[in-house]
């Protein structure tokens, strides 16, 4: 609590710490083909992908009962996007600035549109198929209310804001702007993220971070206090909610061509070294299973960092008014015990008397320091 009172900037992630975590489709743009052909083209290809958007994709595909296409193989690259190969044919689904650098083929209308829709705080995914974006499929995940609020708070207490996302600079500007926050990076990734920070503590700035422990891990190592916030897109779904529909080739994939046996399958590799594997692959991204960030928000997110605020506020404001109330107490008593007031035809206060006191002195500041 003592060093975030010497906090001047705070930074935080976008998705997941300032949104509701409910990702949904708001727009499929399709060029060339139909809106469904291109969700089931993006959905096949994000069938394996980790991402949330990723997830919405596929969800929705699978709501609607299109049909899916398997793929031979599949690349998550982080902040870009998925790639995956379709029927001899690669698919990719993400950034227009990923798939500009793959030499893929975009549309001045699409371009527009993706513009467009950014503006408008959506995201923009570009799909395409071999070398030609077939379209656009825009996702929304809102800004939280109380987060608003929550930004509002801590700009009275003259916190500076800064929005550090790995979303499209329209769409981060877009953001910023339904924020009231002046700086704004967006196209970040963890690394990039990590970047700023240090730029800021160069400034002088005493830099919070506020994010994922696990996605923004590096980001939260770079800052001088690391707050990790609950991301609203882990929140498990609710245990009375069951899938109205099922991807049956999923299923196939997932059970195996024979399910009794699979049931009696070796695993690939023992768990010690799928273990090894998985904290190797974490280190390469930077990042460690075992990171503890110094404060961990609990579930209500940042509303609950206004509060760690005004009881750190509320701790030095205690803590100055005991040092006054015992260093007048001290002087009075120690000078009035070692005779000063008697020349001023003052009583010698005695030992015992000055003992008393000094218990009485102590119950004080425990009262002062208890109250609300």
């Amino acid at each position: 609590l003592t060093e975030l009172l010497h906090v001047d900037t705070i930074a935080f992630n976008r998705n997941g710490t300032l949104t509701e975590g409910n990702v949904f489709i708001s727009a499929l743009v399709p060029e060339g083909m139909t809106q469904s052909s291109l969700l089931a083209l993006a959905a096949s290809a994000e069938r394996e992908a980790t991402h949330p958007y990723a997830h919405a994709l596929y969800d929705t595909a699978v709501q609607r009962g299109l049909h899916l296409q398997r793929h031979s193989a599949a690349h998550e690259t982080e902040s870009f996007g998925v790639e995956a190969l379709i029927a001899r044919t690669p698919v990719r689904v993400g950034k227009k600035e990923w798939l500009q650098e793959e030499n893929i083929e975009i549309s001045a209308a699409l371009l527009t549109r993706a513009d467009q829709l950014a503006t408008s705080g959506q995201t923009p995914l570009f799909v395409s198929s071999s070398k030609y974006a077939r379209g656009i499929i825009a996702v929304r995940d809102d800004v939280r209310a109380e987060a608003k609020r929550a930004l509002s708070q801590l700009r009275e207490r003259g916190l500076s804001l800064v929005l550090l996302t790995g979303e499209t600079k329209r769409l981060a500007n877009a953001t910023g702007k339904e924020l009231r926050i002046n700086e704004v990076r967006g196209d970040l990734t963890d690394t990039d993220k990590a970047r700023e920070i240090r730029l800021l503590q160069s400034r002088g700035a005493v830099v919070a971070m506020v994010g994922d422990p696990m996605a923004d891990q590096a980001a939260l190592r770079a800052a001088d206090i690391s707050i990790a916030c609950p991301s609203t897109l882990d929140r498990p779904p609710a245990e009375h909610d069951e899938p109205s529909q099922h991807d049956p080739l999923h299923e196939e994939l997932m059970r195996g061509p024979a399910a009794d046996a699979a049931d009696l399958r070796e695993p690939l590799m023992p768990p010690e070294d799928a273990a090894y594997f998985a904290s190797q692959t974490l280190r390469n991204q930077g990042r460690t299973a075992d990171f503890t960030p110094d404060i961990t928000l609990d579930e209500t997110g940042l509303p609950s960092l206004v509060t760690l605020l005004d009881t750190s506020d509320a701790a030095r404001t205690r803590a100055r008014q005991n040092r006054w109330i015992a260093c007048i107490f001290l002087l009075l008593f120690t000078s009035a015990s070692a005779g000063v007031f008697t020349m001023l035809g003052g009583a010698l206060m005695t030992y015992p008397f000055v003992g008393v006191s000094l218990i009485l002195l102590l119950l004080l500041l425990i009262v002062n320091t208890l109250r609300e």
